[in-house]
């Protein structure tokens, strides 16, 4: 099983956690900031429509093949960690 790691920074506008895969996938996500919450989703999520992940929180997403996971915050320089599980791509 392939495995893959990184972080992203996030501010203000919609980032894409740059992981995808054309079979499915897991992608966990891990709010590395000790103070403020991140929020996931779609392209078009907002701090008031996203998941919202709290501080040092994780969540594991099962994901379809080409999906893609954003993240945005009310602040910039806001620090994620993922790893991303595919069976293969």
């Amino acid at each position: 099983m392939p495995i893959s790691s990184g972080k992203v920074t996030v501010g203000t506008a919609a980032v894409e956690i740059p992981e995808t895969c054309v079979m499915p996938f897991s992608l966990q996500v891990h709010n590395n900031d000790n103070s403020d919450a991140v929020y996931v989703g779609g392209p078009d999520v907002t701090v008031a429509t996203g998941y919202q992940l709290n501080k040092l929180e994780s969540i594991r997403f099962d994901l379809s093949p080409l999906d893609r996971l954003y993240a945005i915050s009310s602040k910039s320089g806001h620090n994620l960690s993922y790893v991303a599980f595919r069976k293969s791509c």
